[in-house]
């Protein structure tokens, strides 16, 4: 399953706008809101709908982000899909951290009914300063999910990496990844990858461009290992 989000269609993304690194005392809050149609060869259609938050309290650090997609290709669902996490991470000192964090996805083509994964985790930030920020983190956790129609839960381990770099003034890069695995079965992992562009264009607009991967070793049967959305538009921030 692709979809895809190019100026050559009709396109509009409201999103926040986050600054390259969250500084103590501060939140960065984004709503987010996308159409895009296309038609010709084949009629195509995709809604966008999500919410990010972030912020940094004393040694606490917040993140949460919510995102539904919904979309339709000559009338037949091609988007139908759910991705959430809420995370707290608390600073041991100035570059490690440890914390939790809670995952949920519920996806119809891939049929992933719901899969929703709390761990524990301990990260490392190896790069913080004010332009740049990189972090390695990793740790168990319990999930229960409902598959292919097969319920199921099991313990947990996770792995991730988060980087954020100013390149200019007006123009930052970001990438984030998450490696899920089930502790008894290894090759029985999923990935959830994000890199993204974004440029300001005023003091709430900017151009931003990122591509959403997700990628089930063992999909369900009958479905696709990887789910790619290549996304552009204008972003807005409040």
């Amino acid at each position: 399953m692709k979809n895809t989000i190019l100026p050559g269609g009709l396109a509009l993304v409201l999103a926040g706008a986050a600054p390259a690194a969250t500084t103590a005392g501060s939140w960065n809050r984004a709503v987010d809101l996308g159409a895009t149609y296309a038609s010709g060869n084949s009629d195509v259609t995709l809604l966008t709908a999500g919410f990010t938050v972030d912020g940094e309290v004393d040694r606490d650090l917040y993140a949460a982000s919510l995102r539904y997609a919904y979309g339709e290709d000559s009338g037949t669902t091609s988007s139908d899909s759910f991705l959430g996490s809420l995370s707290w991470r608390r600073l041991l000192d100035e570059r490690s951290y440890a914390g939790l964090r809670l995952d949920g996805r519920y996806d119809a083509l891939a049929d992933i009914d719901y899969r929703i994964s709390l761990s524990a985790l301990y990260g490392y930030f190896f790069i913080k300063n004010e332009k740049t920020r990189f972090s390695l983190e990793g740790g168990p956790g319990y999930t229960v999910e409902k598959v292919g129609g097969v319920t199921d839960s099991y313990l947990n381990l996770y792995a991730g990496d988060r980087f954020e770099h100013q390149l200019s003034d007006t123009t930052r890069i970001y990438q984030s990844l998450s490696w899920f695995a089930p502790a008894e079965d290894l090759g029985d992992y999923q990935l959830i990858g994000e890199i993204g562009l974004e440029t300001v264009l005023t003091d709430r607009l900017s151009l931003k461009i990122y591509v959403e991967d997700k990628f089930e070793a063992q999909p369900a049967p009958g479905r696709k290992d990887n789910d790619l959305r290549v996304v552009t538009g204008i972003s807005y921030k409040f």
